[in-house]
This record gives C-alpha cells, sequence and structure tokens, in this order.
C-alpha cells in the first residue's frame, strides 16, 4: 500500500507541476483559453491578477478572433418598444444580453444603428424624438458597445461645420478583430447642396488614435442620397439603395466606388430588398419581386465584386404547408406570403447554413442544405389579436447579429 501511495503521490506531484507549468507559460495558457467558450473567458478573469492581466490584454483578444465564431443570437429592434427582443441561436440557451440599453444615459433612449463582428454601434436621442429616429440629424451621442463584455465608448462629438445646415445621411462601423484590434466609425455628411448633385465627405474616428478625422477625399451623389444597409465585408462598408446606384466604401482607401447589382427582372422599375448582410465572411442578397414568393435565389457577391453569383436556391413550400397564416389572401393579391428574412447565417460546414425567417408571432430557422426547418422562437403577445395574427414585427434592417467577443472598444 504504501509502494501505491508513493505512486500516488508522485502522480499527483506531476500534475500540479504540469498545471503550474502552463499556468505560468502565457503562449501555452493562451491556446488553451481561446478555445474554451467566451463567457468561460470572462469568468476567468477572476481567477488572478495574472490571468486578468493575460485576457484583457488585446493580443488575446486577437488571438480570439482567430477562433471562427458563429452568430450566438439576433437582437430586434421593436420601433414600438424600447425593448429589444432577442432570438437565441446557439445550442444552449443563454440569457439575452440586454433588453433595454442606456449605456449610463438614463435620460436618451440608446439604439443600435449596426452589429459588425460582435461590436454594436449605437446613438443616444432625446425620448421625444423617439418617432424621428430615422433621421441622423436628431442623434445626440454615439457609442460602441461590446455586449458580451457590457463595456463602451461613447465617441467624442463629431466636429462642427459652420454655415448651412448640414444633412447626416448615415454613420458606420467598421472592425476586422482578424486585422487589427481597433475599429473605425465613418460618419457621411454632405458639404454642399444643390438640386442635382450634392457633394459628400466622410469623417472617420479611429479607435488608435481617439479622435476624428476628415477624410482628404470627397464623393458625388444625389441630394436624397440613401445609405441603406451599412454592412461591413471584404475591408468596405456597403450601401443598397432602391433608385440610385449602389456604392461601397474602401475604409483604408477612403475611397467610395460603385457596388454592380443584380439586373432588375423586367417590368418593374425600382428594386425590392428583401435581404441584405454579411456571415462568415460572405456578403448576401434577396430580391424577390413576386408578392414575397416562397420561390426565390441568394444571390452572394464576389471578392473581386466582378459579379453576384446564386449561392442557394430557396422553396419555403414546405413551411407555408406547415404554418398556413404564412399565405395571406386579399383582392389584389389572393397568393401573397407574408414572412421577412431576418439573417442568413453561414457556418463553419456549409451544410449547416440556414435562414432566419418570421412569421407572424415566431421565428423559424430552415436549413439552405436539407430544407428542413424548425421554430426557433415565440415572440410575445402584442396585445392585439388582429396584429398577433398578421403583422411581420420585424426586417432585415431590424435585426443585428450577436457574435459573442473580448474586444476592447477603449
Amino acid at each position: 500500500m504504501s509502494v501505491q501511495g508513493v505512486k500516488l503521490d508522485t502522480s499527483i506531484t506531476r500534475a500540479i507541476s504540469l498545471a503550474e507549468e502552463i499556468a505560468n507559460n502565457d503562449d501555452l495558457l493562451t491556446e488553451l483559453l481561446i478555445r474554451l467558450p467566451i463567457k468561460s473567458s470572462v469568468k476567468f478573469k477572476s481567477v488572478s491578477k495574472h490571468w486578468l492581466s493575460l485576457i484583457s490584454n488585446p493580443h488575446f483578444s486577437v488571438r480570439l478572433s482567430l477562433v471562427p465564431r458563429l452568430t450566438a443570437g439576433l437582437f430586434l429592434r421593436n420601433v414600438d418598444s424600447t425593448e429589444y427582443d432577442f432570438i437565441n441561436l446557439a445550442s444552449s440557451s443563454p440569457r439575452a444580453p440586454f433588453k433595454l440599453l442606456t449605456l449610463g444615459d438614463e435620460s436618451s433612449q440608446i439604439m443600435v444603428l449596426q452589429s459588425c463582428n460582435g461590436l454594436l454601434l449605437c446613438c443616444s436621442l432625446k425620448a421625444q424624438e423617439f418617432a424621428r429616429f430615422l433621421d441622423f440629424n436628431f442623434f445626440e451621442n454615439y457609442y460602441v458597445f461590446n455586449p458580451t463584455t457590457k463595456k463602451y465608448k461613447m465617441l467624442p462629438p463629431l466636429p462642427a461645420r459652420t454655415g448651412v445646415f448640414r444633412a447626416v445621411p448615415g454613420i458606420f462601423l467598421a472592425f476586422d478583430p482578424s486585422k487589427s484590434p481597433h475599429y473605425k466609425v465613418i460618419c457621411v455628411r454632405s458639404i454642399y447642396d444643390s438640386l442635382e448633385d450634392t457633394r459628400f465627405e466622410m469623417l472617420i474616428y479611429s479607435s488608435k488614435t481617439g479622435g476624428w478625422q476628415v477624410s482628404v477625399n470627397t464623393f458625388l451623389g444625389p441630394f436624397s442620397l440613401t445609405l441603406l444597409g451599412g454592412v461591413y465585408w471584404n475591408g468596405a462598408i456597403h450601401w443598397i439603395n432602391f433608385w440610385q446606384k449602389s456604392l461601397y466604401l474602401d475604409v483604408e482607401e477612403e475611397e467610395v466606388r460603385e457596388m454592380p447589382m443584380p439586373p432588375i427582372p423586367d417590368g418593374y422599375e425600382d428594386r425590392i430588398f428583401c435581404y441584405f448582410g454579411e456571415s462568415g465572411g460572405h456578403l448576401h442578397l434577396v430580391e424577390i419581386y413576386n408578392n414575397l414568393s416562397v420561390l426565390f435565389n441568394v444571390f452572394e457577391m464576389e471578392k473581386d465584386y466582378s459579379k453576384w453569383f446564386v449561392k442557394y436556391q430557396v422553396d419555403l413550400r414546405g413551411i407555408a404547408t406547415a404554418y398556413p397564416e404564412m399565405l395571406f389572401r386579399n383582392y389584389v393579391n389572393p397568393d401573397s406570403f407574408r414572412y421577412s428574412i431576418l439573417c442568413l447565417v453561414r457556418e463553419e460546414y456549409d451544410d449547416d447554413s440556414y435562414v432566419v425567417l418570421h412569421l407572424s408571432k415566431k421565428a423559424i430557422r430552415y436549413n439552405l442544405k436539407e430544407k428542413t426547418f424548425e421554430t426557433l422562437h415565440q415572440f410575445a403577445p402584442s396585445g392585439s389579436k388582429i396584429r398577433d395574427k398578421f403583422a411581420i414585427q420585424y426586417i432585415w434592417s431590424d435585426a443585428f447579429q450577436h457574435i459573442e467577443s473580448l474586444a476592447c472598444v477603449w
């Protein structure tokens, strides 16, 4: 027994020695920690000052970004409420990171404008101006917020311009943690107004410098320029447009270029966008021109912007059969389908990729390969039976991807 006891004591001693060796080797410890769930890393900050310093270091966040992270959920912005719905897309059932945003400003409503690789771009505006939130000129402050760590940064005020009132068509976040721990925020603002063309300038905030800089480059656009989408992909911010040219901004070059688009079908003058977004390093577009048909194509953009190609062919007839409330008949459109596309999620293995659809009162996951589907989420009743039966509360521009991240916001 004593011999066995000696062997046991020796094994324990070796295990302790190995654990201490790992704990004291930052490179090895980092390789182990980055493979754990993000929330574990957050908890492990309390193990010791050494672990807190290691996990809080921007280098750790960069290494963490090289490990593929799946979309964990969707925040849904409701224009009729100050609270956010949250659809869980992970295998586990984590609590929603938030329902109501304040970010230290209890007097103003905080609203999400864009999600980008784990960070959220938010703005605040006074409660009485909430109904006019689509006008960027009524926003007070801008924030970059990490919902995983609950840390945020209020950006400094935009540089003022004297003279004529200047319109702000939009403000957008650019962040690629695989390339840099720093992010940029780009504000587009008009500097000259005319009935034909307007010149726009770009103000760029960098978390590396902590301040706004006016880009030397400007671009021309119509007075009524609409920058819809603001999707960051391939080192650029992309905007689609119903009536005018669609554009993208190369963030490094600070240059705006025209983005090619698929042809509009015969018989239509304007585009009908049903989805525009990025997932897993891919840019997707869905246009449906036939009363929200249950048969449509998902386009993907080539990396060199040479063309859009059909990535998926979608058939929702099975869902329409299982959920008859999806069919909406009226005198104008006797066979119209009522649904919206909230998000297309590309998984590590493409066979697992799926679309999140919103029907009345529920969200559905539709597998793009197997064409199978399941109910993901039931929305809380609104208080109106008619609205709960027929209404679609959210569209793609109301949905923001939640990707767990330890990125610093400074």
